[in-house]
């Protein structure tokens, strides 16, 4: 299982676990999401800046 988040730019990401798992494409749109396999946890960024972005 992972521990570090992995902070992108983009709403949707895709993960395979370097393979280990289906590939899945993950929806950020609330801003974080988790793969459902091995619970990978990703956080939109601010594009420009690459911080979090905040809840304006």
């Amino acid at each position: 299982m992972a521990n570090d988040t992995i902070k992108v730019t983009t709403e949707i990401v895709s993960c395979s676990d370097n393979g280990q798992h289906p590939l899945v494409y993950i929806n950020l749109k609330n801003g974080s999401g988790r793969c459902q396999y091995c619970g990978q946890k990703f956080e939109l960024a601010d594009s420009e800046t690459g911080k979090e972005k905040s809840a304006a």
